[in-house]
């Protein structure tokens, strides 16, 4: 398939450049994601829009690991901000895959600077197999994204089918609703649709999570009408 790719990068599908600057003993990271992650403490201190979502993901992967989860992938990881969030509360095993290989690079550049070795970055396209299975997925705001733009799934069943294919207990995933700014803008869902798309609203992504998960919670982002966080729970 002819995959989407910003018209200017040519890399991701991200129009955001990734860049890193080192300070003193902070790793100052731009780009997509905005964050600072102390060389020596690890601590990370979120800047942006999206302050609200990055607190709220830092408090649930403690609670998650404090129950037990040792293990978490990262899909559309970008610079890794997620992953690094895991690192901090205790995940064991982190994996953070991304089709942008510049964001990947500046991910594997961020550990070099901290000296984190349990997460293992990798290119990936949604889709690929994954052959092992983690007691978290994490999906950030991806699914705007690969529901036919940067991939080809074109309807929430298969999504989901694919994302438990790999997850052992838990699947985290931000949901993106049709009118956010952002689709509004780049019209993820209509620049690659086809008349037997399904369409794309709350009621069938949840109609198609409540056939294989329980849906533990969902989390409004603050400052935002059209993104939620859902947290998920394996039924078998």
């Amino acid at each position: 398939m002819d995959i989407y790719r910003d018209p200017k990068r040519k890399i991701g599908s991200q129009s955001e450049t990734p860049k890193i600057e080192i300070k003193g003993n902070e790793v100052f990271v731009s780009g997509y994601q905005n964050f600072k992650i102390n060389i020596i403490t690890k601590k990370i201190t979120f800047k942006g829009i999206y302050v609200d979502k990055f607190s709220y993901i830092n408090s649930l992967f403690d609670k998650l690991n404090k129950e037990g989860c040792n293990t978490i992938v990262d899909i559309g990881c970008n610079s890794g901000l997620s992953s690094f969030i895991a690192y901090n509360n205790n995940f064991k095993d982190i994996v953070s895959l991304d089709h942008d290989s510049e964001y990947i690079s500046t991910l594997a550049s961020i550990k070099k600077y901290t000296s984190i070795t349990n997460i293992h970055e990798s290119i990936y396209n949604f889709g690929d197999i994954i052959s092992e299975k983690y007691d978290v997925v994490f999906c950030g705001a991806i699914i705007h994204w690969i529901f036919s733009l940067t991939a080809d799934f074109r309807n929430f069943d298969s999504i989901v089918r694919y994302l438990i294919s790999f997850t052992k207990k838990y699947i985290v995933i931000e949901w993106v609703d049709n009118e956010d700014p952002a689709i509004r803008s780049l019209n993820h869902i209509k620049k690659r649709q086809k008349k037997d798309d399904e369409k794309y609203n709350t009621n069938n992504f949840e109609k198609a999570i409540k056939k294989y998960m329980e849906i533990i919670s969902k989390k409004p982002i603050n400052g935002t009408k059209t993104r939620v966080i859902y947290v998920l729970r394996s039924l078998s």
